[in-house]
């Protein structure tokens, strides 16, 4: 499957993906508390700490390995079965003493339901590596889709019957389960091998280093939460998250399909002895005018924005909308570090990134907190600044980065920005601004228009992209009988 097609699929899994998560948060926000989200929030957090070292980087192991053999296959699974497993019960044994430290019983229900998922995630593990491997993203793309819409159906259903934020956890237990289940079904054959650990030096040599700065960057970003709740409350920690939300699922969007498909892309350019430079500034130009006109728009009516869509006990999280906004724009001038540096091979200077920025992240994390959410807020842009520049420090001599051709690439995403974002000025500047769904629609419905003027304008690689992608359309629908 060729890079396009694999984008188009990924990109359509996450979409819908994403596009049914917001869905459901809309509903949840209405059924569910500040106070309800908060305690599955943080039981959350526990758990996405694990599950960034049970994964122990043994996925990209076997996407990255050049002489993979089903010797190395199994012995991927066996210290994937050990690390998950030891994992899942640590997470059970630990979910009261997280529960006492906050005074609520419910994360200890919670941690001890997705403790579960623990167990099932593993033998589905090798066969989805070895989908990404071979670039196979249509079965994977219904694979996702499917697990998830049957997971958030499950959890907006509990919800409706009172079941509160055990709601959720039932619907992350069942996308665990069907995430096993289905790639297996795909790759019969890798469905019930027997776990090795013939090669789990080679493994843990790669994966260690890998699966630390992953743990590090999972850390950081739970462990943010964590210093918020131990500051304020839950309730704050679940408004905290709802102002993320949004930003989050978009950026993510972008970045997360991206990654699936260039990592293994690279590593084979990086291996037959090409340069990726020319990718890193497509991808650049690409993330900076998909995000920045979407997020400047946002923050000029940012709290009208949250009030209308999640409801009115959501506004704190609109007042500090603007401000995960701005950090979130900020990030994406450079490419994602694991983007660049796994396929090198360069694990331990992600592993020195990683590690500089959660300390910075937790530092400035543990002050803004202490002042209140708002500077909490605030505090995440001066984090964005530091990930930039860490960042540019640890790829510029892979990405043979030049000044001159990322400048242009910032100036041409920065006039599409504002210019796609002047409907949400005028009404952000006029007056009452957004007062109701139609406004907020003709303001939504505005900016694309203009976003979509601007690339053409500017010639923007957004828009040569657009067209290629047509023609091709074009010319398929053409030759077919």
């Amino acid at each position: 499957m060729s890079v396009r097609t694999s984008l188009a699929w990924t990109f359509s899994e996450q979409t819908l993906q994403y596009g049914l998560q917001f869905a459901a948060a809309v509903i949840i926000a209405r059924l569910l508390t500040p106070d309800e989200l908060g305690i599955f929030a943080l039981a959350m957090s526990a758990a996405a700490v694990l599950t960034a070292l049970r994964t122990f980087g043994v996925g990209n192991y076997l996407i990255r390995e050049p002489d993979l053999n089903p010797e190395k296959i199994c012995s991927a699974f066996g210290v994937m079965l050990i690390m998950s497993w030891v994992l899942g019960l640590l997470l059970f044994l630990a979910r009261h003493h997280l529960a006492e430290f906050y005074g609520r019983s419910g994360i200890a229900e919670v941690m001890a339901l997705l403790a579960l998922s623990f167990l099932i995630a593993p033998f589905g593990a090798p066969a989805t590596a070895l989908l990404t491997r071979e670039m196979r993203f249509g079965a994977l793309h219904n694979i996702g889709l499917l697990s998830n819409v049957s997971g958030t159906l499950l959890s907006v259903s509990l919800a409706f019957a009172g079941y509160s934020y055990m709601a959720l956890a039932w619907g992350i237990l069942l996308t665990a389960f069907l995430s096993a289940l289905l790639p297996m079904l795909v790759l019969p054959r890798y469905a019930f091998i027997r776990p090795s650990l013939v090669y789990w030096r080679d493994i843990t040599r790669f994966g260690g280093l890998l699966s630390l700065s992953q743990v590090i960057s999972t850390a950081n970003t739970q462990g943010t939460r964590f210093i918020l709740g131990a500051f304020t409350s839950p309730a704050l920690v679940a408004q905290f998250i709802r102002a993320s939300q949004i930003p989050n699922l978009y950026r993510n969007g972008i970045f997360a399909p991206v990654a699936r498909v260039l990592v293994p892309a690279w590593s084979k350019s990086i291996r037959d002895g090409h340069s990726i430079a020319a990718g890193v500034e497509k991808l650049v130009a690409l993330n900076t005018v998909l995000v920045w006109p979407v997020f400047l728009a946002l923050g000029l009516i940012a709290v009208p924005f949250i009030t209308l869509v999640f409801g009115e006990n959501w506004r704190p999280a609109g007042e500090i909308f603007a401000w995960i906004l701005l950090a979130q724009a900020i990030i994406v001038i450079l490419p994602q570090p694991e983007q660049v540096l796994v396929p090198h091979g360069r694990i331990a200077r992600l592993l020195t990134f990683r590690s500089a920025t959660a300390v910075f992240s937790l530092s400035t994390a543990a002050y803004g907190a202490a002042l209140g959410l708002e500077a909490f807020a605030m505090s995440r842009v001066l984090v964005a600044c530091f990930f930039v520049t860490a960042n540019f420090v640890a790829i510029k001599d892979l990405v043979s980065f030049q000044g001159r051709r990322f400048g242009i690439i910032y100036l041409r995403s920065a006039f599409v920005a504002v210019f796609a974002s002047v409907p949400a000025a005028a009404y952000h500047l006029g007056g009452p601004g957004v007062t109701d769904l139609i406004d907020l629609l003709t303001v939504i419905a505005g900016c694309a228009l203009l976003w979509l003027l601007g690339a053409a304008a500017t010639g923007h690689v957004v828009w040569l992209e657009g067209l290629a992608a047509l023609r091709r359309v074009w010319a398929a629908r053409r030759l077919s009988p």
